[in-house]
């Protein structure tokens, strides 16, 4: 801050400041607040005197801080009762501990009250080498009763910990609501102190102009000094808050460590009653153990003394009779015979118990081998009928074929044979290159980085799938349908489905409408139109509704157009009417077999294999099923 030196109202005002500053160390008796904290500082010198030995200091510094107290007590019973009755308490203590340290100055000092416990060991006392060993009971009594006196020592301590855990609690709260009280203070005393400067500096030029009056500006400068004192004592009491606040914390810390000890030491000490009352039950177990082998040991010492004194009246007795010597030589011989027999025959049971486990071992293992053997036999067994059952079919079909080749083979229908069995292999030899083709695609894929020229080729080689027929095997084909077929683009592109039986293999002149629309129908769906294939269908049959080949050429045109609904109604009908069509339960088991409706494609594909045994693909399909 700077002021105008010059200014005689200056001079004033900094003279009562410094009167101010050196009565500084004033009593603020209308706060109780600076008293505790002043007999709370005092508590420090008190200690210090106390530890010296200076203990007629102690207990005058004792004395001073108990009147202070008192004193707020009585001047402001509101303001902290809790915190001053604690405080009251412990100077109180104090005073008798340093009166009777007065009274009997030649007393060692008290052990502080932090002090750890002197534990004693977990076993009972031994005793002295003269005078009569205590008895367990007793031993175990009076170790009992060390172990409840230091357990009720630990609690006492516990407990004490707690209380004066309590306390500082107490008084941290206390210190940081001091620290908080006087921060806020003293930014509002700074917040005025500046306002006050700036009023002060205007006043100065308010004075100097004539425009105001001296007396204004020193009693700016005094309320300055007023707010510039209290903030130095506001600032004290921050400080000693702070310090209060350190010797809480760590008196809480300190606290806290020796409850954990405590803690600690409570359960070190239960961990030794346990492990002292484990060895007591075992020593107890092996003293009864011992008591039971001694009763035994003397059950058995007196029975061999009676034996002993049986043998000794029965030698005795011989000695009387004085027996042959030949029967005493024939008794000792048929003893020794009698226990080479037993050694023999207890050999012998060894060696017939070793045999027994080998046996046994032996018989399990063959027991595992029947087993196996039983399994494969029975799986033979199923192999064998199968095969069997596949000999008789194959056998039937073959004298089937016999019977009908002697009669119907012509060397045209050898040549018809010849071909197709050519157009057959052909058809498996591009399967084959195909599959081939398949697993180069996907060995190249697996290590494929970028696409290869060799990929591509063969890509384009899986999309080949057509069968090509020569010249001559298309002469085999005589139906017009068929044949118009064969002319697209020299493959076959589709089956042909619904037919008109024909006596003589084309359509006559004079046929009727509704042969007339399935041939055109059947032109459509052999140039794969199917849309126009089943619209001539359902004209054929609003001309003639019970016709099956209609029904079916609709079912099946549906389907390709992927219209399974409206092909299963159709394929259905034409069941209704004639039960018997195995190209309609066909074609009805391909439809449900696209709807994933599997329960019902088996049934149809087997309905249409009763009447149509040699119908490969329904084989098939109930093969993937």
């Amino acid at each position: 801050m700077k002021f105008h030196t010059s200014h005689p109202a200056l001079l004033a005002g900094l003279r009562l400041l410094a009167m101010c500053l050196t009565a500084l160390p004033v009593k603020a008796a209308d706060d109780p607040g600076d008293e505790y904290f002043r007999g709370y500082m005092m508590l420090k010198d008190a200690e210090k005197m106390e530890s010296e030995g200076n203990l007629n200091g102690a207990f005058s510094l004792y004395q001073q801080m108990a009147e202070i107290f008192d004193g707020v007590a009585r001047a402001h019973p509101e303001w902290q009762p809790g915190m001053l009755a604690t405080r009251r308490s412990l100077v109180e203590k104090a005073m008798n501990r340093v009166q009777a340290g007065l009274i009997q100055p030649a007393a060692p000092a008290q052990a502080a009250p932090a002090a750890g416990l002197v534990i004693p060991q977990a076993g009972p006392a031994q005793p002295g080498t003269s005078g009569p060993l205590p008895s367990l009971t007793e031993a175990l009594a009076q170790w009992e009763q060390t172990w409840r006196q230091r357990m009720t020592e630990l609690e006492t301590q516990n407990s004490q910990m707690q209380v004066d855990l309590g306390k500082w609690q107490q008084w941290y709260q206390w210190a940081s609501g001091e620290i908080t009280t006087a921060r806020q203070r003293m930014t509002e005393l700074e917040r005025k102190s500046a306002t006050l400067e700036a009023a002060i500096q205007a006043m100065q030029v308010e004075v100097a102009a004539g425009r105001a009056k001296a007396s204004e500006l020193d009693a700016l400068t005094k309320e300055k000094l007023a707010i510039e004192v209290e903030y130095r004592k506001v600032s004290q009491r921050l400080n000693g808050a702070e310090l209060a606040a350190r010797e809480a914390s760590q008196k809480l810390s300190d606290a806290s460590l020796r409850i954990s000890e405590l803690e600690t030491e409570r359960n070190k000490a239960l961990a030794e009653r346990d492990a002292a009352v484990k060895e007591r039950d075992t020593a107890m177990t092996e003293r009864d153990s011992a008591a039971s082998a001694r009763d035994a040991a003397v059950a058995e010492r007196d029975k061999l003394k009676t034996q002993n004194l049986g043998m000794t009246a029965e030698i005795e007795s011989l000695k009387k009779a004085n027996p042959a010597a030949e029967e005493v030589k024939k008794l000792i011989a048929e003893n020794e015979r009698l226990r080479s027999d037993l050694e023999s025959a207890q050999k012998q049971i060894v060696t017939l118990k070793a045999d027994v486990s080998r046996k046994d071992q032996e018989v399990a293992a063959l027991r595992s081998q029947v087993a196996t053997l039983q399994g494969e036999i029975a799986t033979l067994r199923q192999e064998s009928a199968a095969y069997q059952t596949q000999v008789a079919d194959l056998t039937l079909q073959l004298k089937n074929l016999s019977s009908e080749g002697g009669a119907m083979l012509t060397p045209e229908l050898a040549r018809e044979n010849e071909l197709l069995r050519e157009i057959i292999m052909r058809q498996l030899r591009g399967q084959y290159r195909q599959q081939q083709a398949k697993e180069l695609v996907l060995a190249e894929l697996k290590k494929m980085e970028g696409v290869s020229r060799d990929l591509l080729e063969q890509v384009q080689e899986l999309e080949t799938n057509r069968l090509a027929l020569t010249p001559d095997e298309e002469k085999l084909f005589t139906d017009p349908a068929v044949r118009e077929m064969l002319g697209q683009d020299g493959g076959i592109q589709g089956t042909l489905i619904a037919r008109i039986p024909k006596n003589d293999g084309a359509a006559k002149p004079g046929a009727s409408p509704v042969d007339t629309l399935l041939n055109s129908a059947n032109e459509a769906f052999a140039a794969q139109r199917f849309a126009e294939a089943a619209g001539l269908f359902e004209d054929a049959l609003r001309a003639d509704p019970q016709n099956t080949t209609a029904l079916v050429g609709l079912g099946y045109a549906r389907q390709r157009e992927n219209k399974l609904d409206a092909a299963a109604a159709a394929l259905k009908k034409c069941l209704a009417i004639d039960p018997g069509h195995d190209l309609a339960s066909f074609h009805l088991g391909v439809t449900h077999f696209k709807q994933q409706q599997w329960q019902d494609s088996m049934a149809s594909f087997e309905k249409s294999l009763a009447k149509a045994p040699n119908n490969a693909r329904a084989r098939h399909y109930l093969g993937i099923i």
